[in-house]
Order: C-alpha cells, then structure tokens, then sequence
C-alpha cells in the first residue's frame, strides 16, 4: 500500500463539475418517479404501482449511481 501524494488545492471549476455531477443525479432521480407517476394516471392501480416501484428503483440506482462517480472520481481519487 502506498501513501496518496499531497494534495494541491483543486481549481474551483473541478469542484463545481463534482456538484454538478451528484445535482444532474439526484435530478435525474426524482424525475424518474414523477415522469412515471403522470404516464401511468389512466392505469389500473395494480399496474400504476408495479411501474412507480420499478421507478423508485430507477431513482435510488441513479441516486447511487452519482455518489459513487462523486465520490470516485472527485472526493477520493487517490
């Protein structure tokens, strides 16, 4: 196992494109069950739920999705 170098301060548009990164997730996310929500109206109730479960499925695996390239890629890169 080897020491992570010294890190210098990073550029602040680094900083802003790793927010950017989890926002445009979490985004993405929430209009997954929303989208699914207003094209299921005229559904069956059985069926509407079915679709907003694989929704909220669809927003949590986004949700991840984001923290882990967040994390990997610009909070701990070493």
């Amino acid at each position: 196992m080897t020491q992570c170098p010294v890190e210098s301060v990073k550029p602040g548009g680094f900083v802003v494109l790793g927010y950017g990164v989890l926002a445009l997730a979490v985004c993405i996310g929430l209009a997954a069950p929303v989208f699914t929500w207003r094209r299921t109206r005229d559904a069956r109730p059985g069926k509407r739920a079915v679709w907003l479960g694989g929704a909220c499925l669809v927003m949590l695996g986004m949700w991840l999705a984001g923290l882990m390239i967040w994390l990997g890629a610009f909070v701990l890169p070493c």
